[in-house]
């Protein structure tokens, strides 16, 4: 029979004993399955609001005049809400204030709508806006929120810059995202 201090040592000793045979079997299984540690750090780490994400880089950071960036997608679901965003990647070689777009919808039954849209990417005093420690600033802009197509099919957008500059610089790169609400 045992003490009632041995009886207290032995209960308190258990979970430790338990604790080593259990990390003595994690560690035999670490070599077997290490190659699913970066498949399930990327599987976890996805956006499953996204529904659509395109960003378009621009070559030597110059958006020419002539260049259209277009976006095709096709809803399916006319109910479902969305966000939908507007990101622009700007050095601090930008020479402006803000950014214009003229931003075109066409629609399923190629109904066409053109907007101008005006990016502001820093303030009056010249600080950037946008995210980003270095020389390029990462910017996020809200088009629409809680916004729903009303239709089903395929929608393209089409954006271009409205700056009068025939090369635009400092404009690294340009895209929308629309995520589920």
């Amino acid at each position: 029979m045992m003490s009632y201090f041995s009886h207290i040592f032995y209960l308190a000793s258990y979970p430790t004993r338990q604790l080593k045979l259990t990390a003595m079997h994690i560690s035999h299984l670490i070599p077997r399955t290490s190659y699913l540690i970066p498949f399930l750090c990327l599987f976890l780490s996805c956006n499953h609001k996204t529904f659509y994400q395109k960003a378009d880089s621009l070559p030597n950071e110059t958006w020419n005049l002539d260049t259209t960036l277009v976006y095709e997608f096709t809803i399916l679901d006319s109910l479902q809400y969305y966000n939908f965003y507007i990101d622009v990647r700007n050095s601090t070689a930008y020479p402006y204030q803000n950014l214009y777009l003229f931003f075109t919808t066409q629609f399923p039954d190629n109904t066409v709508f053109t907007d101008t849209l005006n990016c502001i990417l820093s303030d009056a005093y010249g600080r950037w806006k946008g995210k980003g420690s270095g020389r390029i600033k990462e910017n996020r802009f809200v088009l629409k929120s809680k916004v729903r197509f009303p239709r089903t099919g395929t929608y393209i957008f089409s954006a271009q810059q409205a700056m009068r500059d025939d090369d635009l610089k400092g404009i690294t790169s340009f895209g929308i995202t629309l995520q589920h609400e």
